[in-house]
């Protein structure tokens, strides 16, 4: 059988009755003995590999996760491109989380489960780098779904573009239109359908949900090395997790389609504002800030200020919202430490404006936004009358 497929292709044709392992295998399914034979089963392996492609470990923490994890999983089960591994990281769950993820190891057999005790989200991600063995590690969160061409899109950018990072854009949906159909969406004004991010661009827009969350990344495994998610962090370990790989030196590849489902939960809106969940927030934004103006990246550590000022405003607004003095007390004391700083001196004049008038005079800060959106609407009011009338005297 080997002499014969020898023939045929040094003779320029080929037998589509048989495939390569019937070709370079022996009769009887009998290998051949000595060093011809194992290079022919080495040439076999290869070329399994090759048409296979390259392993891409999902990671998907669970905690709770009982009413979305079986979608969760369905989405990856569907997606085009088939070398994948799951890895579930039970998280110690209270609910059937557990039973479900038996259930789907037995489903399909690229599913492995991992058990640990209960001890958070970044410490399960952690364990799933450790116990992977992809090429690209791609990230999922439980109750989140993706298009069914993801992964195969983000391979192609990661092999073209050679980029430590791969994301695309978030289609956001509510609790309660869960069970509408997905209209998966082209991300507005974005005309390529693929943008690339020097590591430059992407440390400037690290806030940015495409860059800075980790769901929906897909990363390759020789850029994370020895950087792990931080333990001690219950909210935006994973912005800066990303900022750790970006100062190594990562760039991102950005796939320019709404193909993450993200799901919003009502249950979340009161947390983003609670006392503990400010506090890991602003160490966060301040400890990044503090590393670029360090750096010399003076531009980007202005943009980091102004995200802090931004946030003060916001969790005092909240704090007066929901008579939470702790809160208000809390944002107002880091205000006046933040108007002290030198890199607060860089932020523009209405920033500044706005800021003070929040802390020291909360009904004209009030006043102020209610005044700037009447000013944008009548400067974008007054351009289009200006464009109308510039097509009517061509015309």
């Amino acid at each position: 059988t080997c002499n014969a497929y020898c023939q045929e292709t040094r003779g320029g044709r080929k037998n589509p009755d048989k495939s390569r392992r019937e070709a370079l295998a022996c009769q009887d399914g009998v290998w051949n003995e000595g060093k011809a034979g194992r290079w022919r089963r080495l040439q076999i392996i290869i070329w399994e590999v090759k048409q296979m492609g390259d392993l891409i470990s999902v990671i998907v923490p669970v905690y709770n996760s009982e009413q979305y994890l079986s979608s969760c999983i369905e989405s990856v089960l569907k997606q085009t491109y088939s070398s994948f591994e799951v890895i579930l990281i039970e998280d110690g769950s209270e609910d059937s989380s557990p039973d479900i993820c038996e259930m789907l190891c037995q489903k399909d057999k690229r599913i492995r489960l991992v058990r640990q005790e209960h001890s958070g989200v970044s410490a399960a991600r952690n364990l799933g780098i450790e116990v992977s063995q992809g090429k690209y590690l791609f990230f999922l969160d439980s109750d989140d779904l993706i298009h069914p061409q993801l992964l195969k899109a983000l391979y192609q950018l990661q092999e073209e573009n050679h980029t430590a990072i791969a994301s695309e854009g978030l289609y956001y949906s509510r609790d309660e239109d869960q069970r509408k159909t997905i209209a998966w969406k082209t991300i507005a004004g974005c005309t390529p359908k693929r943008l690339y991010l020097d590591n430059r661009t992407a440390l400037k827009y690290i806030n940015k949900v495409s860059v800075c969350a980790i769901g929906g990344k897909m990363i390759a495994r020789s850029a994370i090395k020895s950087v792990r998610f931080d333990g001690n962090l219950s909210h935006d370990e994973d912005k800066l997790f990303i900022y750790r790989l970006l100062v190594k030196g990562a760039d991102v590849s950005l796939l320019c389609r709404n193909w993450y489902f993200y799901r919003r939960h009502a249950a979340g809106a009161s947390k983003n504002f609670s006392e503990e969940t400010c506090r890991i927030r602003y160490k966060v934004e301040r400890y990044i800030c503090d590393c670029e103006i360090k750096s010399g990246r003076e531009e980007n550590a202005a943009y980091r200020e102004w995200n802090i000022a931004v946030m003060l405003t916001e969790w005092y607004a909240a704090g007066r919202k929901n008579h939470d003095s702790k809160l208000m007390k809390y944002s107002k004391d880091l205000a006046g430490k933040e108007r002290k700083r030198k890199v607060f001196c860089r932020l523009n004049w209405w920033m500044k404006l706005y800021f003070y008038l929040t802390f020291y005079c909360y009904p004209l800060s009030i006043a102020s936004v209610t005044v700037s959106k009447y000013i944008r609407i009548s400067l974008k009011f007054i351009e289009s009358k200006c464009r109308m009338d510039e097509k009517e005297g061509w015309s």
